[in-house]
């Protein structure tokens, strides 16, 4: 196509519906190869008419770093950005709608009605639009002025550089999208949280001990140290999000100017077109801004003490980090009744979750053997109360990372648990020393086998192939759900067959002697007949999920599908890596997915004589993983060929609904579209459902998807 401003004003604005399903609607419309190439040929057209690029196009999320030891500008509010009352138990939460329903008598006889949302634990930032375009990002600050974080917040997800409908081709009502009642203000500031996902957390950390760096103690930590970068780049990178609870300034037919005093709102922030906060929220979305999936309307306290409890019970669920329930008047007349103390408005509380941080005793550091030797050290605590949860351990990756946190064995420590299955030590409490504290020193050996430690970069390994521990922690693997899926062999089975001196090697977990399983603590008959028919059920697996089991070191389960699929079984597997090692990895990095790292890893794994024996002894065991070719497709009526989406709750797992339907030849994918067949709509089906009954999309419930199947 030859170059056309057309052409390249339609790009900008497919760019941005893109964006929006993404990061708004959650609902992805294309494949993200499809977007990184309509986004290429925005960038070419750019490149060739640099004269048509303008601040708002989707390419200009990232500029250059500012230069060394620059300060962010200090920004005052409009708006005070104030705080909202905390609130601890039930009975201040009777007591905050008792306090509300007194004084609105006084006021008015109308009835108030409350909008409950997650307390998200990000930072906050209040974000300023003219004429539809993001001009202006604000952090809280001290609440009557802030730091002007624009360059680095338009390189966060969720931040709209330009509204949508602000001089759209398409429609702000187009098919599953909320419609925006106002059209696009000359003026509007929006409030909102910046986060970071948790599992974007995860990986940030990992890239930063690989780099040899201090990991981030927390989410909010890293969405606050993200956002006081110089370089927006290091920001794209981090993949922060937005989520707006708020507007405060909405103004039509002015002409816009963000910092003109006549046109802020009053203290409540409510010079705004809507009557409701539900309505703003609304609109909100509407231009473009994510917006929690997680809100409700309540009549009264006991309302509100339901939803938190709710939340609160599903919060390892949730993809962010939250503390609570923002409780707040949905009438924004009824919030200007109410009014405002010094710092925090009278419409609204948060009721707070159990509490994530805690104080306790460090009693020790342990070191634990992992599958490829790495020695890890683990904080064993004081036993404290956490989220619901009794809390005894903590990880400290490194010995780096302990240096850097200064703790010592005795200390009292800040521990958090931030949806993690074992938390993390925040901090030593300094000021509770006695100066018997001993500092942690690394030991020379391998606490299982005695095997001198190695260094290599940050890490200790134990080098010793026949160490205890670490063939303990392979048969773990091997055991996992993701790999052959042992029912009823966990941790404390495997520690207690090694002791016992019936597992001395990986594949001795397929020549148990069943007799001596017996006559250990805590086995009868029966848990031994089920734990028998487990591990025969095993010597069946998918070929796939045998080699993730292997805990080939960088081999995951993906790359595992990706050579299965290549090598079609275990004994092409074994060719490759007969191969000369240049020509192995020449035929490896073919692979999708597989770079020559993992090539060189996988090829590593199968040329050592010991591993090689151990898959072989397995084999002499019963162990016959299915070659992808004995995987047979089979075909089945009104289901081949078809594609569907799984929404809600279904009362078998998604994954394995997935898998059966995949396995009879359709196609299961994430979002719903006019090429959908059929969406399979469990209970709290959402927006998919909507938008499926919009484009008449066959909706099936769990008994229609099980006739289907022909297991009704």
């Amino acid at each position: 196509m030859s170059d056309s401003m057309d052409r390249y004003l339609e790009l900008q604005e497919q760019l941005r519906e893109l964006e929006y399903a993404y990061y708004v609607l959650a609902e992805p419309m294309v494949a993200d190869a499809e977007y990184d190439r309509l986004f290429q040929e925005l960038v070419g057209l750019e490149r060739n008419h640099p004269e048509w690029v303008s601040e708002e196009s989707p390419s200009q999320r990232v500029g250059a770093p500012l230069p060394e030891g620059s300060k962010f500008k200090r920004v005052a509010h409009a708006v005070p950005m104030i705080s909202i009352e905390s609130l601890f138990g039930n009975a201040e939460v009777e007591d905050f709608d008792a306090r509300l329903r007194k004084m609105l008598a006084v006021e008015t006889e109308r009835e108030v009605e409350y909008v409950c949302e997650p307390k998200w634990d990000g930072v906050s930032a209040s974000l300023i639009y003219e004429h539809g375009v993001f001009v202006r990002g604000v952090s809280r600050g001290d609440g009557t002025e802030g730091e002007d974080l624009t360059r680095n917040l338009r390189a966060v997800r969720g931040v709209p550089l330009k509204l949508r409908g602000a001089g759209s081709s398409v429609a702000p009502d187009s098919p599953g999208t909320p419609v925006a009642p106002t059209g696009i203000p000359s003026l509007l500031e929006v409030r909102g949280e910046v986060m970071i996902r948790l599992d974007d957390f995860d990986a940030t950390n990992e890239r930063m001990l690989a780099a040899g760096e201090m990991p981030f103690a927390n989410p909010r930590n890293a969405t606050a140290g993200t956002l006081k970068r110089l370089d927006p780049a290091v920001v794209a990178s981090r993949k922060l999000r937005l989520m707006c609870w708020e507007v405060v300034r909405c103004e039509f037919g002015h002409t816009a100017d963000a910092s003109r005093p006549d046109l802020a709102a009053n203290s409540t922030g409510h010079a705004v077109p809507f009557e409701t906060h539900t309505e703003a929220m609304q609109a909100a979305k509407a231009w473009g801004f994510a917006t929690t999936p997680y809100r409700a309307m309540v009549a009264d306290a006991a309302g509100m003490i339901v939803f938190h409890d709710d939340l609160e019970a599903k919060r390892d669920e949730v993809s962010f980090e939250m503390d609570g329930v923002v409780v707040k008047v949905d009438s924004l007349e009824l919030r200007r009744l109410l009014g405002s103390r010094a710092r925090t408005p009278r419409w609204a509380c948060a009721h707070k979750f159990a509490p994530r941080e805690e104080t306790t005793q460090l009693e020790a550091i342990d070191i634990q053997v992992g599958r490829t030797g790495r020695l890890t050290p683990r904080a064993r605590l004081e036993p404290v109360a956490l989220g619901g949860v009794t809390v005894q351990y903590a990880t400290l990756h490194n010995a780096n990372y302990i240096s850097s946190l200064d703790i010592r064995i005795g200390d009292r420590v800040v521990v958090r648990r931030a949806g993690d299955v074992i938390p993390q030590i925040v901090g030593p409490v300094v000021s509770a020393r006695s100066g018997e504290e001993k500092e942690f020193v690394w030991p020379t050996e391998c606490p299982s086998c005695g095997t001198s430690a190695v260094e290599r970069g940050e890490y200790r390994y134990c080098v010793n192939i026949e160490c205890p521990a670490q063939m303990q922690r392979r048969v773990m693997h091997l055991a996992s759900r993701e790999a052959l899926k042992i029912e009823g062999l966990g941790e404390k089975a495997v520690v207690q067959f090694a002791e016992a001196g019936l597992l001395k090697k990986v594949e001795d977990l397929f020549d148990l002697d069943y007799e001596k399983v017996l006559e250990l603590e805590r086995w009868g008959e029966k848990s031994v007949d089920a734990l028998k028919e487990q591990i025969d059920k095993a010597k069946s697996p998918e070929l796939p999920r045998f080699l993730y089991g292997l805990g080939i070191p960088e081999v995951g389960l993906e790359t595992s599908r990706a050579v299965s699929a290549q090598y079609r079984s275990l004994d092409g597997v074994f060719a490759v890596a007969d191969l000369p090692e240049e020509e192995g990895i020449a035929s490896l990095v073919e692979i999708d997915g597989v770079g020559e790292e993992v090539a060189k890893s996988l090829l590593s794994f199968f040329s050592a004589s010991e591993n090689r024996h151990a898959v072989e002894r397995m084999v002499e065991l019963g162990v016959q993983p299915q070659a992808m070719e004995e995987q047979v497709l089979h075909e089945r009526e009104g289901v081949t060929g078809k594609t569907f989406v799984l929404t809600g709750s279904l009362s078998r797992p998604r994954p394995e609904y997935k898998s059966i339907l995949e396995s009879l030849g359709a196609k299961v994918v994430g979002s719903v579209s006019k090429k959908t067949d059929f969406l399979v709509a469990g209970e709290k089906a959402g927006s998919k459902l909507a938008k499926a009954e919009k484009l008449s999309v066959k909706v099936l419930d769990e008994t229609a998807l099980r006739a289907l199947l022909g297991d009704a």
